[in-house]
């Protein structure tokens, strides 16, 4: 409560402090990764909350068309990993289960929307939406079974279909991706478990790894399964994400 309160007398200083942490663990994450490009510059340039969409767009796909696919969009414009490449003609796929989302996306995107979450294999389980001030709309939200109902958190839990995305995929006939990006909180490894990289050749993505939403067994298990479908560790976004590419993508 203390630090809560002290963040509102003195916004500035905690972000010049965010930001020199952001540097420190930056140079840190370069000594073990010297290959891979590391990004923290938290100013939003376009729409995602960290420059997802600058830094995949800038790097991999400046003046061209793709397809993309995103899960765990949440809201269709606000702080989205997708809205700037739907903006410039790319055709996509979204995957939000949260009810209150479904009339935004069909309202206000073009992409193919299913109102899902996405795992390993298709059940039902229990989902768990973080409230806030703006109330239930527009937060976060995890998979219970992650551990995070632990924390202290206001949440309201309801019960979500989820399905594999090799299945999604089979059924619309999609067998190349050039952006993906996944962001649902702690049940990214599972959600790729649940892709047949043999049968859809997705060229970038961009996965959460925070340790917030994930384990560090989780994360290197995510980066484990990654190498073994042929994924070169592009990039780290200090704090919150992957960013991978095909290998024979960057050749």
């Amino acid at each position: 409560m203390i630090k809560k309160i002290a963040r509102k007398i003195f916004p500035n200083f905690y972000t010049k402090l965010g930001e020199v942490k952001r540097s420190i663990v930056a140079r840190k994450l370069k000594k073990e990764h010297p290959n891979t490009k590391i990004f923290h510059d938290n100013h939003i340039k376009l729409y995602s909350q960290h420059n997802q969409d600058y830094i995949v767009y800038n790097n991999f796909f400046k003046n061209k068309k793709g397809v993309f696919c995103d899960v765990g969009g949440n809201h269709p414009l606000n702080i989205n990993n997708t809205l700037y490449f739907e903006e410039i003609g790319w055709e996509g796929l979204a995957f939000e289960p949260l009810p209150s989302m479904k009339p935004l996306w069909e309202k206000h995107r073009k992409a193919k929307f299913f109102s899902f979450g996405v795992s390993d294999k298709e059940k039902e389980v229990a989902f768990s939406v973080v409230k806030d001030v703006t109330g239930w709309e527009n937060m976060l939200s995890f998979v219970k079974s992650t551990g995070k109902q632990n924390l202290d958190l206001e949440t309201q839990d309801i019960i979500i279909q989820v399905k594999p995305l090799k299945d999604i995929f089979e059924r619309e006939g999609i067998t190349h991706i050039d952006y993906m990006s996944i962001d649902i909180e702690g049940h990214e490894l599972n959600a790729l478990k649940g892709i047949d990289f043999n049968k859809v050749r997705i060229n970038v993505l961009t996965i959460e790894v925070s340790t917030f939403a994930n384990s560090i067994q989780e994360i290197e298990e995510i980066r484990q399964l990654m190498r073994e479908n042929d994924y070169i560790l592009w990039g780290i976004i200090v704090g919150l994400d992957d960013i991978y590419v095909h290998k024979n993508f960057l050749n």
